[in-house]
């Protein structure tokens, strides 16, 4: 294996903003570098959409309550779609 293909895929100098910092799984993409930082703030603020629209819901209170990543996670299943 050559270090060139050890290389992240994208290099950002951008610090990842709050909302990503605070998703697990956000930050782990960001460090490994395999998605852009664009797409991860995309990322970041479509969980935070679903956060603001379903949280006061008790079925997804209960779930986001269990999973620091549950918006996120329901964010990438599409299921807003």
């Amino acid at each position: 294996m050559s270090l060139k293909s050890m290389t992240p895929l994208t290099t950002s100098t951008q610090e990842p903003s709050d909302l990503v910092k605070a998703s697990p799984s956000l930050m782990e993409l960001w460090e490994s570098g395999q998605i852009p930082h664009a797409e991860l703030e995309r990322r970041a603020l479509g969980a935070q959409r679903l956060k603001e629209l379903y949280s006061s819901d008790p079925y997804y209170a209960r779930r986001a309550e269990k999973d620091p990543d549950y918006w996120h996670g329901f964010y990438a299943s599409r299921i807003n779609s």
